[in-house]
């Protein structure tokens, strides 16, 4: 028997439906089941960096074009790490080689007016550095997309520079000689015989570590300074722009100095500045290896009966944290919890940041329940209104033994009440600090006859004997 053409497509689309709804309902539990919370207390690990930029030279001599977007190409591989708790600064540790680039650090100085000053050379760059990187965290909100930088550090360089000063004509190595038009020929430009146009085919570089008899370092100390800008693409990602310009601690990595007699090519007046590299570069960071910002949560699902599911799943102060993970619980309604659940406490007082009327407490301060400061006289005042736990008993206590004469005995004496008398364990009619003390742990301890209003009473006796 034929179906109807009108019941199958009605029968598709009820199957499509009800496979639509069993989806949609399938999604909708699993999200009411997890939830995603911030994870206030991560653990950062070093983040990996890998960039690659333009490296220019600035010394006696130069590329005619000093645009930041031209030069040769350099590799920067970084890792950089945290080095505060506020997570304002980083540490980083870098290197940065142009051994990848077929000639490395490359400049042509070419002047047309005077080719006396005109000049080339190649140098193999390695630099191996650290620095300290600060990106106006204080000033600028954790969710920006886009934040600014700025480093200091130290680092050496490391470079090894040639020129290429003779051409080859057929195994004879002959001088190059630069002409007023740009041209580079076998002949100077004062000779009348025709000249033809040669290029140095690299063939015959001189070391420039060595002039005139004089050896210089090829692996010398710089200071870099560093601005840029991070862009945040994901949580584990972001991008940087940035410059870099390194001062060294050499003016021979050009070969040309301010003094001739030490100068690879005396006819180049070179200046008293050290010489310079500035590095333009796009780099990739990624956080492989820290703790999620974000952490997920299973909630617990409960069955209440067979045709209705309970949205109930264990959270008794809906803090949003399960019951059987919140180590604070009966939390107050809007109050912030972490994500164990527990009030933030930024001064670590022991009072809730919600309750604390004095946030920004001394470490080691002793606190009533306001989170305020106790001092000095007021101490006892704060132990005779309030109850506290055994600790900040026995802390009070001695704060004001040391407060009367510095041995916790006044110089006057006071008959012990009948109720006190059996404290006095040495029987010498005084009841001393350690005794209190013995008095106190057997109250906490459910050991003694004592009530708490008799406890506040050994307090004030003991203090007016």
């Amino acid at each position: 028997m034929k179906c109807n053409p009108n019941i199958k497509f009605l029968l598709i689309i009820f199957i499509l439906c009800f496979s639509l709804t069993v989806f949609s309902q399938e999604r909708s539990w699993e999200s009411y089941l997890q939830q995603n919370v911030e994870n206030v207390n991560p653990t950062y690990m070093p983040v990996i960096g890998a960039g690659i930029g333009y490296l220019s030279f600035y010394g006696d001599v130069r590329n005619n074009t000093l645009n930041p977007f031209m030069g040769s190409p350099a590799l920067k591989i970084n890792i950089h790490a945290f080095i505060d708790n506020n997570k304002h600064y980083k540490f980083n540790f870098y290197g940065m080689s142009t051994l990848l680039s077929k000639n490395g650090l490359v400049v042509n100085q070419r002047d047309y007016v005077n080719p006396n000053n005109n000049f080339n050379f190649k140098s193999d760059i390695t630099i191996i550095g650290i620095n300290v990187h600060y990106d106006f965290d204080h000033f600028i909100p954790k969710t920006s997309f886009m934040r600014p930088f700025v480093s200091l550090g130290f680092e050496m360089v490391s470079f090894s520079s040639k020129s290429d000063t003779t051409w080859n004509d057929n195994g004879k190595q002959l001088p190059v000689y630069y002409w007023t038009d740009g041209t580079i020929r076998a002949n100077p430009q004062t000779d009348e015989r025709q000249s033809a146009i040669v290029k140095p085919d690299g063939a015959y570089l001189k070391d420039l570590s060595s002039n005139n008899s004089i050896k210089f370092s090829q692996f010398v100390p710089a200071i870099p300074i560093e601005v840029g800008l991070d862009f945040k693409i994901t949580e584990r990602t972001n991008i940087r722009l940035a410059y870099a310009l390194h001062y060294t601690f050499t003016d021979y990595i050009d070969g040309i100095t301010s003094n001739p007699n030490k100068s690879f090519d005396n006819k180049i007046k070179g200046n008293s500045w050290n010489d310079m590299l500035g590095y333009m570069y796009f780099s990739l960071h990624f956080d492989l290896f820290s703790d999620p910002k974000m952490i997920r949560l299973n909630k617990l699902l409960v069955m209440l009966d067979d045709d209705d599911l309970a949205q109930v799943y264990g959270d008794e102060d809906n803090d949003n944290i399960p019951d059987m993970i919140d180590q604070c619980p009966h939390t107050p309604k809007g109050v912030l919890v972490d994500s164990v659940g527990c009030p933030f406490d930024t001064d670590g007082d022991g009072v809730p940041d919600y309750m604390d009327k004095e946030p920004n407490t001394p470490p080691g301060a002793i606190v009533d329940k306001d989170g305020v400061e106790i001092r000095d006289a007021a101490v006892w005042e704060n132990l005779n209104t309030e109850a506290l736990p055994r600790t900040e008993v026995e802390m009070v206590i001695s704060a004001m033994n040391n407060l009367v004469n510095g041995t916790g005995r006044r110089l006057g004496k006071v008959e012990i009440p009948p109720k006190f008398k059996s404290l006095d364990l040495d029987g010498d009619g005084y009841i001393s600090f350690d005794e209190v003390l013995k008095a106190i742990d057997a109250f906490f301890d459910f050991d003694s006859d004592l009530s708490t209003q008799d406890i506040y009473e050994l307090n004030d006796f003991f203090f007016s004997q």
